[in-house]
């Protein structure tokens, strides 16, 4: 299977670039897919061939280059429409950066938003209030965005094995039986853990409500099937958003939302402007398209940014998502064999195998920005350390009770970072090696058998609220030399 993602690995630009460290030359091995994915030069290649020498506004289709882009833009909606099972019975909308963007949009456009100076003087009755049904494994954009609205939200409990509890989830439904609209708003996989939901499952039970179901696919977008209509009776998806700047040739592309064309019930746009309108005059009140999709692309759309989604869905198409599968599968095999046997370090979720392929980890006695910082210097790997905007999953993970929280709360508002929960989160690609897989695996040993060493190197600069090597404290320690030689050979 590697080799048949070898021809998509030579187009990765960057694949085979490096930077001096304090440590030397290193080569860049890039682990860090869950937050972006990276450039691809044959849609570059398309982009500056085709799309490049024609740009100019759309909304016309009266010149080559207004038709050309509009054609452009319309057919790359369409495709990405198509990705996800939608049809006419679904709106697409191409805007923002990424999913944070464009579910706050779709809360403004269900009319869930009221401004905080307006909170105390509008009083909702409770059946009146919507309710929001979220997992516990939420990142910050599927949860903080909705506490933000004028919805109460509740989150269903993890069962004994940690995943979601469809049975408390349906008890909970019973509970606020009366709330006319009810939603459950979950993420399709923990971008912390891998962890998958049972989205349609979850869709089926809140169908059974009269409720709606959201997903959030900004984690996994780029690897699984993702189906708004499946056969099943009720396990349709009333609306789903994703982040493109996360797939292979995305960054630089807009946020994606599609739903269902009946939860639009407004007469005025979300984003009034140029393109939303048929007629205004000075005598009489403007009209507005009907068309919801025209309706809410005002101004100059996104159209070089959603060109770009669609050519990247293309390319995901292309690998297959059974191959990536299982590819992927079998790099984080290779590499939670490894790391499970190491002292000094834990695997989040380690009861749940199957997922996503994301390793995060906490090791003993060392910050994980530290670490993340370590790996970079020493050995050109790019992961990444924090909480992964998913603080509420941090909890969970490290178990911390209202005390505990209110603790670190405090010592981070009174100027102390450091206290904050994290990991380091490595995740993987299937066009990745397993030389690769194996050159991270020995990294991490060698960060958990140099801890001491480590810690004496890099100080934390509580201005800039990073780590950084000490050069003195680099000249005066003498440093294994396989340091300075860590590398990987031109793959």
């Amino acid at each position: 299977m590697q080799q048949h993602f070898q021809d998509i690995r030579k187009g990765i630009i960057g694949i085979n670039h490096s930077f001096v460290s304090p440590f030397g030359k290193k080569k860049i091995l890039y682990a860090d897919w869950t937050a972006s994915g990276r450039m691809y030069q044959p849609i570059e290649d398309y982009m500056m061939k085709e799309v490049y020498p024609y740009v100019a506004n759309t909304h016309t289709r009266t010149t080559f280059t207004g038709s050309h882009m509009t054609e452009l833009y319309q057919q790359s909606l369409q495709k990405i429409k198509q990705h996800v099972g939608a049809g006419a019975g679904e709106v697409i909308i191409s805007s923002n950066a990424g999913m944070t963007g464009v579910i706050n949009k779709f809360q403004r456009m269900l009319g869930l938003r009221l401004h905080e100076n307006f909170e105390n003087k509008i009083t909702i009755p409770e059946d009146e209030r919507p309710v929001v049904f979220i997992t516990h494994m939420e990142h910050h954009s599927n949860h903080t965005t909705w506490l933000e609205t004028i919805c109460d939200v509740v989150v269903i409990p993890p069962n004994e094995q940690n995943e979601v509890d469809l049975v408390a989830f349906e008890k909970l439904l019973a509970t606020y039986a009366q709330r006319k609209l009810k939603i459950a708003s979950v993420t399709a996989c923990s971008n912390v853990t891998g962890v998958y939901t049972p989205y349609h499952k979850i869709a089926a039970i809140i169908h059974q409500y009269c409720g709606l179901c959201f997903v959030d696919f900004a984690c996994n977008a780029p690897y699984v099937d993702i189906n708004m209509n499946p056969t099943t009776p009720n396990e349709y998806l009333d609306a789903v958003f994703f982040s493109p700047h996360k797939f292979l040739g995305g960054p630089g592309s807009s946020g994606i939302l599609i739903f269902k064309k009946e939860l639009y019930q407004n007469s005025t746009p979300d984003h009034p402007g140029g393109g939303t309108v048929v007629w205004t005059s000075p005598y009489e009140k403007h009209v507005y398209k009907t068309d919801i999709e025209s309706r809410e692309d005002g101004g100059t759309p996104g159209f070089i940014q959603t060109i770009r989604v669609a050519k990247a869905v293309e390319l995901k198409e292309q690998m297959g998502t059974a191959n990536i599968q299982q590819r992927e599968e079998a790099l984080l095999e290779r590499l939670w064999q490894r790391v499970e046997k190491m002292d000094g370090v834990k695997i989040l979720e380690p009861g749940i195998r199957h997922r996503q392929a994301i390793l995060s980890l906490v090791f003993d006695d060392m910050h994980y920005h530290m670490v993340v910082k370590a790996l970079n210097d020493m050995f050109g790997i790019q992961a990444r350390g924090g909480c992964s905007c998913a603080g509420t999953y941090g909890h969970h993970l490290y178990g911390l009770d209202h005390d505990a929280s209110l603790h670190i709360k405090d010592e981070i508002v009174s100027g102390n970072p450091l206290v904050r929960i994290g990991w380091v989160r490595i995740s993987l690609h299937p066009t990745m090696l397993e030389s690769e897989i194996d050159y991270i695996a020995d990294a991490v040993q060698f960060v958990i058998s140099n801890r001491e060493l480590i810690k004496t190197l890099y100080q934390y600069n509580m201005a800039k609220k990073e780590f950084y090597l000490d050069e003195q404290a680099l000249q005066a320690k003498t440093i294994p030399q396989q340091i300075f030689s860590n590398n990987l050979a031109t793959a």
